[in-house]
């Protein structure tokens, strides 16, 4: 028996039970994909759930009691990249196709979404009878980004993570690892190695292909990195459509790569990377100041980062 632990939404467990049940020679043939209107591997598939071998653990305290006494080969899906990760939980989960760009909407996205909501609305003194400017929730997700620490799933994925390392026979797939079909077809043989469960690889690039298909989140997921590469290497790249939490991730990494430089609070976003290296090359020098929302700066504990955690 092999073990997956889905530690979290977004973490595409799901697809990698469905992969090794599609190409395993030990268990029935699959005819058919289990993509939903969502694009998640969320369908059930016609077979009796005794064929296969592969279990799947998608409640995380569930999880987390059964490590402890698990001998067969685990697998937990670990969240390395967070931006992918979040995107995929809010706009997947539970096949609920959330548009991450309609966020009027966003106190209707997840029932376990509203602490987080009305923590933004506390911080920034929002009424809860109007919707919460663009500027307000791209600069609460830039925010999370600088501090990682404070993510609550990351913490809980994580957790789970790390007891999963304690034992040798246990692997950590990371989400990362969907990105393409070479990081997959390598993870893919790391796990066949370990149980032997006779994948047939040859079947792998039509599902594949059908996974990315389904995935807008990992279409665009590039863009954001792209960008980034373009402001690093002053070239000019015309930026089009980005989500609010894609343009947070921005706004933490100029930040964070640019000594004293607070990102604009307005609700339009850059239209291109030349506005971006325009803001960083002419960012008044009067105006310029320790960012305190950075935790550490040039590696000591920032003070103004501190003074507003106590201040909270």
């Amino acid at each position: 028996m092999v073990s997956i632990f889905g530690a979290g939404p977004g973490l595409h467990h799901n697809f990698l039970r469905f992969t090794l049940d599609y190409l395993s020679r030990l268990t029935p043939e699959i005819t058919q994909f289990p993509f939903d209107h969502s694009g998640a591997a969320h369908l059930p598939v016609n077979r009796n759930k005794n064929d296969t071998i592969f279990k799947l653990f998608i409640n995380e305290d569930t999880a987390q009691e059964d490590l402890a006494g698990a001998s067969d080969l685990c697998i937990c899906m670990e969240a390395d990249d967070i931006l992918y990760f979040e995107r995929a939980a809010l706009r997947r989960e539970s096949s609920r196709d959330i548009d991450l760009n309609d966020i009027g909407s966003i106190d209707e996205w997840h029932e376990w979404l509203k602490p987080h909501i009305d923590h933004i609305r506390q911080s920034y003194k929002i009424n809860p009878d109007r919707d919460i400017p663009r500027f307000i929730l791209r600069d609460s997700i830039k925010k999370s980004y600088l501090d990682t620490a404070q993510n609550g799933w990351l913490h809980n994925n994580q957790s789970v993570v790390k007891k999963v390392r304690e034992k040798e026979q246990h692997m950590i797939v990371p989400v990362s690892s969907f990105f393409t079909l070479k990081k997959y077809t390598q993870q893919l043989k790391k796990i066949n190695d370990q149980c032997d469960c006779d994948l047939d690889m040859s079947k792998l690039p039509k599902l594949y292909d059908a996974f990315v298909l389904n995935n807008d989140i990992l279409q665009s997921h590039h863009k954001v990195f792209d960008i980034l590469a373009a402001v690093r290497q002053n070239n000019h790249v015309e930026i089009n459509r980005l989500d609010v939490y894609q343009e947070g991730y921005i706004y933490a990494k100029i930040e964070q790569e640019n000594d004293f430089v607070l990102c604009p609070l307005t609700d339009n976003f850059f239209e291109s990377t030349s506005e971006i290296i325009d803001y960083l090359t002419y960012y008044p020098e009067h105006y310029k100041a320790m960012n305190p929302n950075l935790p550490k700066f040039n590696g000591i504990e920032n003070p103004f980062f501190l003074h507003r955690q106590k201040t909270k």
